[in-house]
């Protein structure tokens, strides 16, 4: 009986870092992922295009507001 290959597809990496950041933001909130990236992934990566992906057009007023609305 011969035996059958199995084709591995692997996701793309920045994907993944993608989709883990969002349910980090989702479980966590914007305040507290951005401590856990700022303490654990900081060396890692662009940080222009993790900036970009967390919080696309959003000012510093505007990501500000988030953070301060969050604590109420």
């Amino acid at each position: 009986m011969p035996v059958k290959q199995l084709k591995l597809v692997l996701p793309r990496s920045e994907c993944v870092k993608y989709e883990a950041v969002q349910m980090l933001i989702n479980g966590l909130g914007l305040t507290k992922t951005a401590f856990f990236i700022r303490e654990n992934l900081s060396s890692q990566g662009d940080y222009l295009e993790m900036k970009e992906k967390l919080f696309g057009e959003k000012t510093a007023a505007d990501i500000y507001n988030d953070i301060k609305n969050s604590q109420l």
